[in-house]
């Protein structure tokens, strides 16, 4: 009896440690907490509510763009999505005491939403490099990834004037973003009503990155990120080159020996590619700003439906050969290709 007594002891003293560990738990925060006492009621993603207390040297982390630490105790935001580290008793009832080691603030919900064209109103979440548009269930139709931006690429490159900063990201300002995002909701609904349980969400985004540099100039690719369906995307580059000293743009006629018709059947001749009626296709759809300088190679491509003759996009990788280099103006070779 002693034995069993003990064995008891010991399943009861193994639930509790196991009910009391660390561990993390995710849900939503949707009304401000209490700030002079520290805690707020967190709306578990399993259907558990916890009531949850913040210590004084519990660190919270506030992640999205705009939120601070003070949010969980403020109207500042609809609703707030937490990540929260801590303890709880194996016994209970509901909200479950949750004590706090850590809080992070994952994502925020934006005060005002979107309206698709037959009055479905969607709700916007923003995380720290994402934002999420969702269906009034919940559903996640479109993730827009928030991709590096052309002011922290150009601040990431050494050496450079401050008046060449500023020309660069005029350029970029401009430039601004290269996709309709109002349209691919709208087709991400439309999949979404029509796909039901089996819809996946839709993702685009846009980037810009530095691809290749010399001691003249700087050639940076904005990356567009588009859907064709479910999780199924596409990614299109626009190259840009600019001199290094000043910023300012520079154009085909400062990079190529030919522009035009001539540069793409010079660049076609290089890749090889004679074949009607694919060359024909490949010369029509040309277009420099899609040639990317890259530090290893010349890529021309071709964005998806711009070939008839090709079901996907297309790329056209050039060695940096002698054939190449001849069609290149002297300030336009990438050092890695030298």
């Amino acid at each position: 009896m002693k034995r069993l007594s003990a064995l008891v002891a010991c399943a009861l003293a193994a639930l509790l440690l196991a009910g009391c560990s660390e561990r993390t738990y995710t849900g939503t925060l949707t009304a401000p907490g209490d700030g002079a006492a520290r805690t707020f009621t967190l709306q578990g993603d399993g259907g558990t509510v916890f009531s949850v207390k913040v210590a004084e040297n519990v660190p919270v982390v506030a992640w999205p763009e705009g939120t601070k630490p003070g949010d969980l105790y403020s109207e500042n935001w609809p609703a707030l999505r937490l990540s929260v580290k801590g303890r709880t008793s194996l016994f209970g009832g509901e909200p479950v005491a949750l004590e706090a080691s850590s809080v992070q603030i994952d994502a925020a919900q934006q005060p005002e939403g979107l309206t698709l064209a037959d009055g479905t109103s969607l709700t916007v979440w923003q995380a720290s490099f994402d934002r999420e548009y969702c269906a009034p269930d919940g559903t996640v139709l479109l993730k827009e990834r928030l991709g590096s931006e052309a002011a922290d690429t150009i601040e990431s490159v050494p050496g450079l004037a401050e008046e060449a900063k500023e020309n660069i990201l005029g350029f970029y300002e401009a430039q601004g973003i290269l996709y309709d995002l109002p349209a691919q909701l709208e087709k991400a609904h439309a999949a979404y009503k029509a796909e039901g349980g089996d819809f996946e969400l839709y993702t685009l985004g846009q980037e810009v990155n530095l691809c290749a540099q010399n001691d003249s100039t700087l050639w940076f690719v904005t990356k567009v990120t588009l859907p064709l369906g479910g999780r199924v995307v596409t990614e299109e580059p626009l190259c840009a080159a600019f001199d290094k000293a000043t910023g300012e743009a520079l154009g085909p006629e400062d990079l190529f020996t030919c522009t035009g018709n001539e540069l793409a059947a010079a660049l076609l001749d290089a890749a090889g590619i004679t074949d009607e009626p694919k060359r024909s296709e490949l010369l029509a759809a040309f277009d420099e700003s899609r040639a990317v300088f890259r530090g290893e190679a010349l890529e021309v491509f071709f964005p998806k439906g711009a070939v008839p003759g090709e079901e996907t996009a297309l790329i056209l990788g050039l060695d940096y050969t002698d054939e190449v280099k001849a069609l290149l103006q002297p300030r336009a070779l990438p050092q890695r290709a030298t």
